[in-house]
């Protein structure tokens, strides 16, 4: 076996097994859609492939997130060499649990940030529980201080660490982003679910406060994967994220995509309650590794 760039050759190869499951390929499949081709080396990343004589046998996307699709032990084995000459650097290891946390096993670069070893994949293939939330709405650029604060909050409480220890300017143009390109949704009040006034956090400078939020993320012509699913803490147990999340995941099949898919933390047991009451089933387990 060997390890080299995919070529132009290999889209055909690339797009039938990302279509065999969108929602689990779905970063591969918008990748292409946007390329046109498996022929990817960009500043973002590179788009290799693993090499069984003339045959592509497993693909890798390489650059601030490691993706792989058709990895085994011994694929991973090439990738890790190659990674292991290069030299740790920042980014994180995604998908399914085997292959993540095998080449994870391998690397020779100290200890992670951040691992996730047990995070249901789920797809939104059932009948919900519960009604949409009314309030929910498309987020934009005039809710972009408290859409914000509520993102910061959301990422530390998921991953353990702030994305702004470093400074700010990324993580809000982030933010800016995806409000522009209409891909938060939010509800948001000034008040509590009892009628009480909200505490000025996490946007210490607004009475106005999310409630709840949630990102369109990865997307493809085919499937979407949520992310960023945050409930103010002061409405937890209020049973506000399941209606939520439906409103998220009908908005998404209206105007997306039909394919609707999340992963969680398997230890976050109400997270999984809100997305079994969504209509969310599991279909897999991934992994997360931040370096």
């Amino acid at each position: 076996m060997r390890l080299a760039r995919l070529g132009h050759e290999h889209t055909d190869w690339l797009s039938r097994l990302t279509e065999a499951d969108p929602a689990q390929h779905v970063f591969l499949a918008s990748l292409l859609e946007l390329t046109r081709s498996a022929q990817v080396s960009s500043p973002s990343g590179t788009l290799y492939g693993v090499f069984d004589g003339d045959e592509p046998v497993a693909a890798y996307w390489i650059g601030g997130s490691i993706i792989s699709l058709g990895a085994t032990p011994r694929t991973n084995a090439l990738v890790a060499d190659m990674l292991n000459s290069r030299g740790r650097f920042a980014c994180s290891i995604i998908g399914d649990h085997r292959p993540v946390i095998d080449l994870h096993r391998r690397l020779r670069w100290g200890p992670a940030r951040s691992v996730r070893a047990d995070q249901p994949f789920m797809v939104a293939d059932r009948q919900p529980r519960v009604a949409p939330a009314a309030e929910v709405r498309v987020g934009d650029l005039e809710d972009v201080s408290e859409a914000y604060a509520a993102a910061v909050e959301m990422f530390t409480e998921e991953v353990g660490f702030s994305p702004v220890e470093n400074g700010s300017a990324g993580y809000l143009s982030k933010v800016r982003s995806n409000l522009a390109s209409g891909s938060t949704l939010l509800y948001t009040a000034e008040r509590g679910p009892d009628g009480e006034p909200l505490p000025r956090w996490p946007a210490q400078n607004s009475a106005l406060q999310v409630v709840f939020k949630a990102d369109i993320g990865i997307r493809s012509d085919t499937a979407v994967q949520i992310q960023g699913v945050w409930v103010h803490p002061v409405f937890r147990g209020r049973g506000l994220a399941a209606p939520g999340m439906v409103a998220v995941t009908d908005h998404v099949r209206r105007t997306v995509a039909p394919v609707v898919s999340l992963y969680v933390n398997a230890f976050n047991a109400p997270a999984l309650r809100t997305y079994a009451a969504a209509g969310y089933s599991q279909r897999g387990r991934f992994a997360t590794i931040i370096y």
